[in-house]
């Protein structure tokens, strides 16, 4: 929920203004009060022609670093160009504590993309499409900048509509073996769980209630979780004991075989569920 500095009912109507993601370039150096933004085209676009904003016009604008910034459209110095003004900053407490990472085998044809809305709704920060021995698209293939980029304007886009902070960052596809390599160091410093098939495993909400995050003095490891889960016919026998070499503990989503665009979603709504609870 957003909350204002001060909470008088003014602020508080504030809420259901529309939220604008800025782009990284618009934010490279440190955003206050006062401070001019120079709105790309489709900003414009969007702020003045599908919203119908006019000059004075109050909207929020997303860092994409947390932070929430009340703008009103403006009038630039050359007299033209039409530009945002920062009034004020607000608060927002709408995110998990801790950092949830979601490891994700590609399912079949464009299922990832609702995985990736789904799963920003629910609070994941970070999602890392993955290659896998049964993923329908192999390790190497070229995605292309144009789908990955899709894949971050639909992270943007439901990061606004939930209210979310931060705009999860949708890294480009790697390898199953890649993504474990390239995260050993900070692996070892966090909760690191895959989910498979299997019976004699304990379930996801079990593991997690055995460790209290609250208790663990190290912040850093207390605020990262890492999920792996498989695509279609989950994980082989051979990237399961990749990813338990890695410090993985493998677990259940229940006694149901989850499809692979079900599964991100329940896992995440139990990782959500149970840190809002702690």
């Amino acid at each position: 929920m957003l909350l204002p500095k001060t909470q008088s009912k003014n602020q508080l109507k504030k809420r259901r203004l529309q939220r604008v993601t800025l782009q990284a370039h618009q934010v490279t150096q440190n955003l206050q009060i006062h401070s001019a933004i120079a709105l790309t085209p489709e900003q414009k676009h969007y702020l003045t022609n599908v919203l119908r904003l006019e000059l004075g016009a109050e909207f929020i604008a997303l860092d994409r670093q947390g932070g929430w910034w009340l703008s009103q459209l403006a009038i630039a110095a050359d007299g033209e160009t039409i530009q945002a003004k920062i009034i004020d900053q607000l608060e927002n407490n709408s995110e998990l504590f801790a950092h949830i990472t979601l490891g994700i085998a590609m399912p079949k044809g464009s299922n990832i993309e609702s995985i990736i809305r789904q799963t920003t709704e629910l609070g994941v920060r970070q999602i890392s499409p993955l290659f896998s021995d049964r993923t329908v698209i192999k390790s190497g293939t070229d995605i292309g900048t144009q789908k990955r980029d899709r894949w971050q304007r639909i992270a943007e886009e439901a990061a606004e509509l939930s209210l979310r902070n931060y705009v999860p960052e949708i890294n480009p596809p790697q390898s199953f073996k890649e993504w474990l390599n390239n995260s050993t160091q900070l692996l070892e410093q966090s909760h690191k769980y895959i989910c498979v098939i299997r019976a004699d495993v304990p379930h996801l909400l079990n593991a997690l209630q055995s460790v209290n995050l609250q208790s663990i003095n190290d912040v850093e490891a207390r605020s990262q979780i890492f999920m792996a889960i498989g695509c279609e016919g989950g994980w082989t026998e051979r990237e399961e004991e990749m990813a338990i070499a890695a410090g993985f503990i493998p677990v259940s989503l229940g006694d149901r075989v989850l499809s692979a665009v079900t599964a991100p979603v329940v896992a995440l709504s139990i990782v959500s569920a149970f840190l809002e609870a702690c």
